[in-house]
């Protein structure tokens, strides 16, 4: 906290994150700055401490994650004469920054966010990593400044308004999560990926140091050096990001990313790799997983394999924690917070294979779009506001009532009109669309959210369309958009509940400028996602490995809503406390949840992210109130 530092305040926020760091606590106060810190130790277990501090005591830096690429630094530095009293990786952000300034940031690779206070300045920097692994929050009070890794944190402190942010709900709504700048509390914001902010003499600034590269002018043209690119660059990810003095594994699903990566780190290490792979029971009680695939793979490289079995009754009983690790609403986070209980019984460190889709056009949903583009290649000839124009009034149009002709051009309009800069697409993301989510809010939230324009000024701003190179434009919006405030939103903060450390070699940011020089054309081809991904892992991994189908990990949660999880979500939807909450419309929720238990399939994720915001905000924002009465029926 910037002004008026507080050590108890500093102390609660601090033990509201003690998941996120059980080793070790460390402060620092004084008359104007005061900094918390929770230690989860991986890197000089021993002496890495925290706040750090520079020679002379004039910098302290509290800092969350790894820099992957401490070591080369350390070396520069120290050639430039800087004297380092610690092992740690933290460290070398300190004398990085005495030498750059805020510039430092552009030199770390690795998956951070840092506090950075300058007493000689009265300067305070905070940084977040390229792609947003790591979260930061902060809320400006005045001339104050409060700031955070988790909401929960930022509430301890006694000084946050409870009251949500109503623009937040209509993007939740959407998206299935909140995009950034919002949090899902109207008094505080989150920090963008790529971001650093500068707080001094009471004002904060942000300040865009990174974002996803575009494809070089001239790309690289052979499909065998291409192949070569994808593979060595990811080697050296993989080897880059083993670095621990903790037991480390990686999660295997038995897909392409994650056996890529068991593949090549098992090159890096002596001993048998540690994998972890998840399975739940179906509605009639057999395991249904990814598990053939994944024993293939940890047979094939000698790991060291654990399966786990959700159940239902485990799924029901740790429902509570699991909203409360949430931090925020989302859709999408269970699958995270289970993957993370299994491999935290062994190890401290795991690799995930996330972020290959985003970065090789992996998704079946960015498929259709482009071949949509493709259809409506004529379009580029209208100019842009027309197309707009015309997109607008067919908003409503359900294509499923035309000639198949006029539905891929309705659909190609769209998609043009999306590429003009006007629109962004949330298909294959969006649970409530557009004329569901205004009846779904309660009146006086509807009316405070207006026109939902923040995330999508945002993102926009980060990642102007391009119609020319369309799949390069439509690859780094899902780097920005969903990759960020989905998946590793909820993968940092489901992995931290659990104490445990999830890193993603796939978005190595040097990673990723290497695959700009490959074209979008060779990363999907011919309907098929990842081509070249797939092409390069020929010598490692086996053919039904690198094309099967992709399931993912989805689990009978519609089942088990109408089973064992009933009670809760008829009481935490009950119209009498919907309207207590005061977000969403009673009579229009409880019509959708009639609907689902009487029989409706097509409802069941909606009448979900009403339930999952409303037992979030019970274990988060009603703190220390017992509503949780139903989950003993």
């Amino acid at each position: 906290m910037v002004g008026q530092p507080d050590r108890d305040v500093l102390g609660r926020m601090a033990a509201a994150m003690v998941h996120r760091g059980p080793d070790d606590d460390g402060f620092h106060l004084d008359e104007r700055v005061g900094l918390g810190f929770r230690r989860l130790s991986i890197i000089d277990v021993a002496g890495g401490h925290q706040p750090l501090s520079n020679e002379d005591e004039t910098l302290h830096l509290v800092f969350n994650g790894e820099i992957y690429n401490h070591r080369e630094l350390r070396r520069h530095l120290e050639g430039r004469g800087h004297r380092f009293r610690t092992q740690t990786d933290g460290e070398v952000i300190l004398h990085l920054y005495e030498e750059r300034g805020s510039a430092a940031v552009e030199q770390l690779n690795g998956i951070f966010a840092f506090a950075l206070w300058n007493a000689r300045a009265g300067e305070l920097i905070l940084a977040r990593d390229h792609h947003g692994v790591k979260p930061l929050y902060y809320a400006v009070q005045g001339r104050h400044l409060l700031f955070a890794s988790e909401l929960k944190a930022l509430l301890a402190s006694g000084r946050i308004s409870r009251e949500v942010d109503a623009e937040a709900v209509g993007q939740y709504l959407v998206y299935q999560a909140v995009p950034p700048p919002l949090s899902m509390l109207r008094d505080v914001r989150a920090l963008p990926p790529g971001r650093l902010a500068v707080h001094r003499r009471g004002e904060l600034n942000l300040h865009t140091y990174w974002t996803p590269p575009r494809e070089v002018a001239s790309p690289i043209t052979s499909e065998a050096e291409a192949a070569a690119v994808t593979l060595e660059g990811l080697r050296t990810a993989v080897k880059r990001q083993m670095m621990s003095e903790r037991p480390l594994g990686v999660f295997l699903s038995g897909g392409v990313d994650s056996s890529a990566l068991v593949a090549l780190a098992s090159e890096c290490t002596s001993h048998p790799l540690k994998t972890f792979s998840v399975g739940f029971q179906g509605p009639d009680e057999s395991t249904l997983s990814e598990w053939p695939w994944a024993r293939t793979v940890a047979e094939r490289y000698g790991t060291t394999h654990q399966e786990f079995v959700l159940s239902e009754a485990m799924f029901r009983e740790a429902m509570p924690h699991t909203l409360s690790a949430m931090d925020q609403p989302t859709a999408d986070g269970i699958n995270s917070y289970w993957v993370s209980y299994a491999a935290a019984q062994h190890v401290t460190v795991a690799l995930s294979g996330t972020g290959a889709d985003e970065l090789m056009l992996g998704y079946a949903r960015d498929g259709r779009l482009l071949e949509r583009h493709a259809q409506g290649r004529d379009l580029r000839a209208l100019p842009a506001g027309y197309v707009r124009w015309i997109a607008d009034r067919l908003a409503g149009c359900d294509v499923s009532d035309l000639w198949p002709a006029a539905a891929r051009l309705v659909e190609a309009l769209r998609v043009h009109a999306l590429l003009d800069g006007h629109y962004l697409s949330s298909s294959g993301i969006a649970m409530f669309g557009a004329d569901q989510r205004e009846p779904m809010m309660a009146p006086a939230l509807r009316r405070a959210a207006g026109e939902s324009v923040q995330a999508t000024r945002f993102l926009l701003g980060d990642i102007p369309p391009d119609p020319d190179r369309p799949g390069d434009w439509l690859l780094r919006l899902e780097q920005r958009a969903y990759l960020s405030y989905v998946l590793l939103r909820d993968i940092d903060a489901m992995s931290m509940a659990h104490s445990l450390e999830v890193r993603v070699p796939f978005l190595d940011p040097d990673y990723g400028a290497a695959l700009a020089r490959i074209p979008w054309q060779m990363k999907y081809r011919d309907g098929v996602g990842k081509w070249i991904l797939k092409r390069a892992l020929r010598p490692l991994l086996p053919e039904d490995v690198l094309y099967r189908s992709k399931m993912g990990f989805g689990l009978p949660t519609g089942v088990w809503m109408r089973r064992s999880l009933e009670p809760m979500v008829r009481d935490l939807l009950s119209p009498t406390r919907l309207a207590r909450r005061g977000v969403f419309d009673p009579t229009a929720a409880d019509r959708l949840v009639r609907r689902f238990y009487g029989g409706d399939d097509g409802v069941w994720r909606q009448v979900w992210m009403l339930f999952v915001f409303e037992g979030w905000a019970s274990q988060v924002l009603d703190a220390g109130q017992e509503l949780w009465n139903a989950a003993a029926a």
